[in-house]
């Protein structure tokens, strides 16, 4: 394991694929620029579920999302279809709606991301009449917080591919390959890379102001606003080729870290800020921000680090083990249709279900450091929202968090 640069701005999880469609006309026109909401989220009766222990005594919110939102700096981003438009809405970790702002209902691609001065943005594709096109693909910035508008709409050569700003024209039939792909800078919605450009690189993501790349025989970090080249490593010394590499499909594992395929059954990941291998195995990871462990997921199985990357246990998991969520010191296994908790600095097996409980098995799907969370139930997204006061040791939400974590602990001790 090598050192890995930690970056306390914001936990992001996970987290989550973008759903990935083109723009196309609708009815009603969308009302695209941000407004506010009146009104509080219906809250969830959740007496019939299964939820773990830190989240029983939280209030669980459902703001109708019908995509997988979305986190930074204590706002959830995602999107539902209203009255045949797509409206975004912004919800921070207390279950308040921020601001909303609405789509074509075909207008799936948003991405939210930092600009080079750590605020948080919201980025929307859209479908707009411009100057040049009748129907452009276009990409807006917003606040986060406030919705207020940073740059755009900018015109891109279609629809959102991620991971991070990355655009291209969608296939010309059903299947095929889309076209040439640009990455944005997020702080000015410049173009960062672009691999119709003369110079015949292969754009692989753009992670907050860092575009990952191939060139020739290497793979390459460059920051986006100045084009400066943070860092290289040459294929050959991974057996790796540019044609093999390419995004993972699973949410990004943690600030400053990026996992990539390196083959159709193998993965890696990546220090983006010191460009260093910190896993060439890893095909899932995930840092809890409690704590700043690393779990890694291989054929080989589980492994945790800690926060200064030393190895602190290893076991074996099933082939199609995949990790669902982590935070609160807890770790969130699917595994054959089960689901299965560990301690993360022990390893061992941990209790975060009620083993009396009755009903369906709610699990998380995203983590804050604060302790609120996204949770999963059949197709809705939930939010467990904590109070507006901050958290103190005589409120009920802290007492019950440290009680789940000193638990943890005392299991490893005895």
């Amino acid at each position: 394991m090598k050192p890995r640069r930690r970056r306390s701005s914001l936990a992001l999880a996970a987290v989550a694929a973008l759903l990935v469609t083109g723009c196309g006309a609708s009815e009603p026109e969308p009302v695209r620029d941000p407004y506010s909401v009146d009104g509080s989220l219906p809250v969830v009766d959740t007496s019939g579920m299964r939820l773990p222990t830190p989240f029983e005594e939280l209030e669980v919110v459902d703001p109708g999302w019908d995509i997988t939102p979305q986190y930074a700096d204590g706002v959830y981003l995602a999107a539902g279809e209203r009255d045949g438009v797509l409206e975004f809405t912004a919800v921070d970790v207390h279950g308040d709606v921020l601001w909303a702002a609405q789509r074509p209902a075909s207008c799936t691609g948003f991405v939210v991301t930092t600009d080079a001065h750590g605020r948080a943005l919201a980025i929307l594709g859209d479908l707009q009449t411009t100057a040049d096109a009748l129907a452009a693909t276009t990409a807006t910035a917003y606040d986060l917080t406030t919705g207020e508008r940073v740059w755009g709409p900018v015109e891109v050569p279609g629809p959102y591919q991620g991971p991070g700003l990355v655009f291209a024209a969608p296939p010309e039939g059903f299947m095929g390959e889309t076209g040439p792909r640009v990455a944005l800078d997020p702080t000015t919605g410049d173009v960062a890379a672009d691999e119709s450009s003369p110079e015949g690189i292969r754009i692989i993501g753009e992670y907050h102001g860092i575009v990952l790349l191939t060139h020739e025989d290497a793979l390459i970090a460059r920051d986006t606003a100045d084009d400066q080249e943070l860092w290289r490593v040459p294929l050959a010394e991974h057996g790796w080729t540019a044609a093999s590499i390419s995004a993972s499909l699973r949410p990004a594992p943690g600030d400053g870290l990026a996992l990539v395929a390196t083959s159709e059954t193998t993965g890696a990941l990546l220090d983006l800020d010191q460009g260093s291998i910190v896993s060439s195995t890893a095909r899932d990871a995930a840092v809890d921000p409690t704590t700043g462990t690393l779990v890694t997921l291989d054929d080989t199985g589980l492994h945790g680090y800690d926060a200064d990357d030393r190895p602190l246990w290893s076991l074996p998991v099933a082939a199609e083990t995949t990790i669902a969520a982590i935070g609160g010191v807890f770790l969130y296994l699917r595994e054959d249709g089960a689901i299965r908790v560990h301690n993360v600095l022990t390893g061992d097996v941990a209790q975060a279900y009620e083993p009396d409980g009755q009903g369906p098995i709610i699990v998380p799907t995203h983590i804050t450091i604060n302790g609120t969370a996204l949770l999963l139930q059949e197709r809705r997204h939930l939010v467990a929202t904590i109070a507006e006061s901050p958290l103190n040791e005589s409120s009920p939400t802290a007492s019950h968090a440290g009680m789940s974590i000193v638990g943890a602990r005392v299991a490893h001790s005895t």
